[in-house]
């Protein structure tokens, strides 16, 4: 890896360890800190769910247009001022910033998106810029896996018992990722127009990512943000449980995610996505209606890894598609069709669980991540080689 690839890294890791304990604490905070209902953490977690997207697709779009790392600059500030906003006050329309900047109950956890929030456009495309085709799964992959390890070591900070110490330390490790982007140095020349024919082939593939990353942020959003509430509310366990137990999800997440590239390679990623996606609904269906603690746990712990592991393959598959003058503004909008839908699902959510039912958004997020594995398959069965770079691919 180049010099840039490790400061990109870097700063990937640094993020990742406060997005990681800010994943268990933020709702715990809500409810036991400041005493809010699971309605009013529904519509926190749906400002920061809604705004994200609507930020990674206009600082996507600009990105392409007026350079990638000026952008990721910016908006790799936004974590660290989300923070200091929870550390010095509990008014509810700033806390309602504080979750649009920092992205709190976007879908996705430690891992993927919901780390990269809008950073991820910018980033991902940074990334491809250094790396070629065929190395692209690999490189994304070993770019999750360091990801979620520190979202997981991120998560056992939860046992600090001090809400605003743990912020603190949140707002110095987050502001490390900001800085150390500072000497990466950029290639990309914004290109003003590209050819009908490769526009017209852009817009197709950019269509199809974003129409499968809708159903995947329904199902998401149904649960993601709750899950360490659900473990606290019905399964009763106490915040340093939920934090090991996160913990845990992210290492393994992680360490199967080294195999992707092989299981990408044998089994081709609409097959690998489909397999585990498919099991992992399941196992999400399952999840409010086990009844014993330890159960719930090992469900969630297998269903976590399972939901993401195609992640690394899905993100070489759209980066080898997509023209090299749109790769962020593909990034983003494939963010934005993920993650506004699980803005509208998790303020639902919260309302469900508050006054019908804790299992309904279990239910339907199965459902949605059945539809997402058949769209899948629909638009990508033909094209499982490019994921790899064994298609040539027009930059």
């Amino acid at each position: 890896m180049n010099r840039d690839v490790v400061f990109l890294m870097t700063s990937r890791i640094s993020r990742s360890v406060s997005a990681g304990v800010l994943a268990v604490i933020v709702g715990l905070y809500y409810v036991h800190g400041l005493h809010l209902s699971l309605f009013d953490v529904g519509i926190l977690f749906g400002t920061g769910a809604f705004i994200t997207p609507l930020l990674t697709l206009i600082l996507g779009f600009y990105s392409d247009r007026y350079g990638r790392k000026r952008i990721l600059l910016l908006t790799l500030t936004f974590l660290p001022l989300s923070v200091l906003i929870l550390i010095t006050t509990s008014n509810f329309f700033l806390l309602l910033l504080s979750s649009a900047l920092g992205g709190f109950g976007i879908a996705g956890g430690l891992v993927g998106g919901g780390v990269g929030a809008a950073v991820a456009p910018m980033q991902t495309a940074l990334l491809t810029e250094k790396v070629p085709p065929k190395d692209r799964t690999k490189v994304f992959s070993l770019f999750t896996i360091m990801s979620s390890y520190a979202g997981a070591g991120g998560a056992l900070l939860s046992f600090i018992s001090s809400y605003k110490l743990i912020f603190e330390i949140a707002l110095a490790i987050s502001a490390i990722s900001a800085f150390i982007v500072l000497p990466v140095k950029e290639s990309f020349k914004p290109i003003k127009r590209a050819s009908p024919e490769v526009t017209k082939r852009d817009n197709d593939t950019i269509r199809k990512f974003t129409i499968t990353g809708v159903l995947n942020g329904v199902s998401q959003g149904l649960i993601v943000p709750f899950i360490p509430i659900i473990f606290s509310e019905t399964y009763k366990l106490p915040q340093s449980a939920i934090g090991e137990l996160i913990s845990l999800g992210g290492v393994i997440s992680a360490t199967l995610m080294f195999a992707t590239p092989v299981l990408t390679e044998k089994l081709g990623f609409v097959r690998l996505i489909i397999t585990t996606r498919v099991i992992s609904a399941f196992l999400v269906l399952t999840f409010p209606f086990l009844g014993i603690p330890a159960l719930a746990a090992v469900d969630y712990v297998i269903f976590t890894p399972l939901r993401i592991i195609s992640l690394p393959a899905q993100q070489a598959l759209m980066m080898n598609l997509i023209g090299e003058s749109r790769r962020a503004t593909a990034s983003g909008a494939n963010q934005a069709g993920r993650l506004i839908p699980s803005a509208a699902s998790t303020t639902l959510s919260g309302y469900i669980m508050h006054a019908v039912s804790v299992a309904i958004p279990f239910e339907v997020s199965f459902v949605a991540t059945v539809a997402n594995s058949f769209l899948y398959f629909k638009f990508f069965r033909k094209v499982d080689k490019a994921v790899t770079g064994q298609v040539p691919i027009t930059e």
